[in-house]
This record gives C-alpha cells, structure tokens and sequence, in this order.
C-alpha cells in the first residue's frame, strides 16, 4: 500500500536531534565511559526517543518481529517444521503483507490480473502476546491505525458514548493493559452486537471517500436487502459505517464484523488494521485438495486442513483484525486475540495475503465483489470462483527439529448408515427441521444416518457426500425402480442426535410413486473407500400429500 511520507525525510530531524542531545553528555575518553546527561538534556531524550518510536510504529515498522529478515523473524527452517507452496493470487493481494509472524512470501511472476507468490508456512510457531499498561501514551503516534476513516468513521461523540457504555458494563479502559483492555472489549462488543443477513459490503466502493453502491453490483446489492424498501444509506449502517453499526448493535460476515471492530478499538486508542485471508488451496478443486493431502506429511497439520476444508465449497475466504498489543501486531479474530495459523476452524492452515489499515482504500466492489456475484462472466479463469489456486506443495522437517509425528485419528466420514427415510410430515423429524426448507431446495423426503464424528466440522457430511456418490434407487415388489438424488441440504443437531440428508424425486418419477407403499432404498455408490450402508428393515412410507405435484 502507498504511503504519503518519505521515511527518510520523517525520520532524519528526529535522529539528528536525538544525537545532538546525546553529545550534552561529556565523553571521558581515557576511562571509555560516558558521563550521564543532565535532568534537563535526559527529559529531552526521552521526549524525543518517544517521537521516534511513534514514527516507527506509524510508518508499520513496530514491534520486535515486523519487517525483519526471515532468519530473526522465525526460527531456521532446520530448526522447525515448514510448508511450501506456490499460489497464483488475484487482486487484492500485496506480497510485502504477507511477510508475517506465520509466513513468508516472494513474488516468482506477475501480470495484469495476478500475482505467482511462494509462500512458506511455519505452522507450528506460536507468538507470545505482550501487554502494556501505558498505551494510551506509547500508540498516541500511529495516527494512521487510529484516525477515523470512511468505514472506520468514529468520532469524539461516540468515543464518549463508547467509554460511558463500557464503564456501565464494569470494564474501565484506564485500569486495563492494552491486551486487557482488547480481549474484554472484543468480547463485549461480540455479545452486544447481533448479525445481519445481509452481504451488500463486498458490492459498495468509496468514491470521494463516501460509500456508494459500485454501478455493475447494483442488482447484486439491491438481492441483498431485508426488505425492498430498504435504501442504500441503511444497508450502510448495518454493514459498512462502523459508527453506525456500534449505535445500532450490528454487524455483518466477517469484513463488517472487521470494520465494526476497528471503529471501536480505534475510538479507545488501541491501533487496529485489518487483514485478508484464504485457505492453503481452493476446496472447488478436489485436484488441489489431493496435491495439498498427498504432499503434506505432517499428521496433525494435514489433518487439521482436512478437518477445516473437506466439504465445503464456493468463495471461501475470511478477514480479521489486527491489533497493536505489549508493542507488537496481534492477530484478533473476533474475540479471540492471539489467532494461530494453524486453526480447525478457520480453513486449517490461514494463509494472509492483504493488509489494509482503512477497508475503503481496498478496490474490494471491483475485485472480489464482481467475482463473487458475477463470476464467471468477465473474470480471470482459475480453478473456480475463488481468487486462489494452488500450484504446488511440499513441506519439510528440519533436520535440527526432532518433532514428534504421531498418527492422528481420521476426521473425516468414510462408512455411514442409512437408518431412516423420512418424508415431509414424519414424526420422526425434529421440530427445529422447519417446513419452508423443504419448499425452497425441492426435498421429497430426508436420509437419516448414525454416523456422526464429534471432533470434526459441520460439514463433515458434504465432504461424505461429495465422495460417496449422491444417486439412490428406490425398490419395491410389484412398482417400477425410481431414481432420486440428495439435493445438496444436510440438516444436523451438531451433536449426533439427528442429521440427515435432504433427498428428491427424479421429476420424471414424481408421478409413478406409489402412495401408501413402503420403498427399499439402494444406495449407488461410486467409491470403495466412501460407502452407503443401509440398515436392515429402513423404508420410505410415501403418503398421498407428499407427493411431488401436490408440494406447494
């Protein structure tokens, strides 16, 4: 990202007058030692030591590990476990950002519309948060992390507002240490906020640094309102103006909750920015999946990837904040301050590929927008809908690093039981399954299953059912086999009580079905590793009203 002043310039004054005030004290040369400054020259030191390191933490040079050379930033690679991959990146992407606690980056190729970077992972580092009890002073330099922007636009007022809510609460800013202060905050505004639906932020673009709807996502932003009555301005308040959003107690997906959180963060004093990131590889392409698995040797590495991406699919991406903390970057993702890389929850291994200190400085309406609510018309071909592709992989155990690498347990579905078929109106389907989800994804009747891993993400199922084969027979003595599909819905309690998939007729065999008649259901599959099983005595029972032309 640009930047308007030219270090050099910004910090020769300060230098030089530094050393100036050095040179008061008087040399004893004979002895080799210095004689200290008088009270009057060390309160001068001091002061301008104090503006020196304000310049450094503003221009983002802060903190012991920030923009030093890889060998000081994390251990030898013969010392740790790394990964290494090559991915192509489109826009937004700044390879100098990705240079982190977590990772390396060097550009090997760039045109127009990407970039070819290779990336280094360290997924076993783990960084040790400081704190501060002085911050309000130290950070009172990073202007360009705590002034109000046009998506960070907090003002005196709601700085006031903020402070009074948070004393009424029991947390006072002023008794805390900066990492204090951040993670009960980050809760606190987590709980007093809810989320809306609504996804019209990746469609809104800031000419004259004002929030406008970006003319060719005008229907995409439109699709996204509540209500059609809505306007624009009111989209922006529940989105994008984090002002707003704090008055309002709301927040959206991820990039909202982002900004609602540095308006917040940055009205206390505490410099925020906020960061992109993707998973290590696109979870369309089951061929990147495959290369990712094969080549990563680490157990419990690998296995936390495919726990975090097996089943899941379309544009898959998250940002987060990053906090000045104990004079350091810290990684906050929503209210968990101290996010590691290595992370079941959030596509296993995050790979960061953007910084940016005011969301409305990113081109985001032009690039991920358009790709994400027009693609493929008029956008870069890559594996899929997502801005990333894996190219190639390996990883590596330094020799110096002795590491245990035990197997770990498979998170990942590879039998499971059919033990129930269940149309609209079962008893047998609980009450929180609501009725107008049947109508909207077409299902005739859901496939109950036993199994179910505790341990691994919610769609575990998908990831079964992406391998297993989605195409059943149904039998019985006297009718004719009809042909259904799983249509794409998983419904579970998350626990293991009940999940199902959600399942419908061929269109063609709607009128064939025989009501009152019990159906055997043959499972096609298309793997050996992946299977169906059906327990024995499990039926279907159609009743007249859930037949297919008789569906509202």
């Amino acid at each position: 990202m640009q930047r308007t002043a030219n270090p050099a310039r910004t910090v020769d004054a300060p230098i030089a007058s530094l050393f100036t005030i050095v040179r008061h004290g008087r040399r004893v040369t004979d002895q080799r030692r210095w004689v200290m400054p008088d009270q009057q020259a060390m309160k001068q030191i001091l002061r301008m030591a104090a503006v020196i390191l304000a310049w450094i933490a503003a221009e983002g040079c802060v903190g012991p590990l920030d923009r030093k050379p890889s060998a000081q930033r994390h251990p030898p690679k013969e010392d740790t476990y790394t990964i290494t991959s090559v991915l192509q990146l489109l826009q937004p992407v700044n390879p100098a950002d990705m240079n982190d606690d977590f990772q390396d980056a060097r550009v090997l190729a760039q045109d127009k519309d990407s970039c070819t970077v290779e990336v280094t992972y360290y997924p076993l580092r783990r960084v040790s948060i400081g704190e501060n009890p002085n911050w309000r002073k130290d950070y009172a330099g990073m202007t360009e992390y705590l002034k109000a922007t046009p998506t960070e636009n907090w003002d005196e007022t709601m700085r006031r507002d903020l402070l009074a809510e948070l004393l009424q609460d029991g947390i006072d800013p002023d008794e805390l240490t900066d990492k204090q202060l951040v993670e009960e905050v980050s809760r606190w505004a987590m709980k007093r906020a809810h989320s809306t639906h609504a996804f019209g932020i990746w469609a809104v673009y800031y000419p004259d640094g004002k929030p406008e709807v970006y003319p060719p996502l005008r229907g995409a932003f439109d699709r996204q309102k509540p209500e059609k009555s809505w306007t624009d301005p009111q989209m922006f308040d529940q989105e994008v103006l984090g002002r707003s959003m704090f008055y309002n107690k709301v927040h959206g997906a991820c990039t909202s909750s982002s900004v609602y959180l540095a308006t917040i963060f940055r009205a206390l004093g505490i410099p925020t920015r906020i960061i992109f990131c993707i998973p290590p590889f696109d979870p369309n392409d089951d061929a990147q999946a495959r290369m990712f698995y094969d080549n990563i040797h680490h157990h419990r590495v690998r296995e936390t990837v495919r726990l975090a991406l097996d089943g899941t699919g379309g544009f898959e991406d998250h940002m987060f904040n990053e906090v000045y903390v104990g004079h350091h970057w810290v990684r906050l993702n929503y209210s968990t301050l101290g996010q590691p890389i290595l992370d079941p929850r959030y596509f296993g291994l995050l790979t960061h590929i953007y910084t940016c200190s005011d969301l409305s400085q990113v081109p985001l309406a032009q690039t991920w927008g358009m790709r994400y609510f027009k693609y493929p018309a008029g956008q870069p071909k890559l594996s899929s809908v997502n801005p990333y592709r894996l190219l190639s992989v390996q990883d590596h155990f330094g020799t110096n690093a002795h590491l245990a690498n035990p197997e770990v347990p498979l998170t990942e579905l590879r039998t499971v039981t059919i033990i129930g078929l269940y149309p609209k109106g079962s008893e047998a389907i609980p009450q929180w399954v609501k009725e107008d989800t049947w109508r909207k994804t077409g299902t005739d009747f859901l496939i109950a299953c036993r199994e179910w891993i505790s341990a691994a993400a919610y769609h575990q199922m998908s990831a079964f059912r992406k391998r297993a084969g989605q195409e059943f027979l149904l039998s019985a003595p006297g009718h004719p086999d009809l042909k259904a599909r799983l249509n794409g819905l998983t419904v579970s309690a998350g626990d293991g009580s009940f999940q199902a998939y959600a399942a419908q007729l061929a269109p063609e065999d709607r009128a064939r079905l025989a009501p009152g008649v019990a159906y055997s259901i043959q499972p096609l599959n298309v793997s050996d590793t992946y299977c169906w099983v059906v327990a024995q005595g499990t039926t279907l029972l159609m009743v007249k009203h859930d037949r297919g032309e008789d569906r509202n």
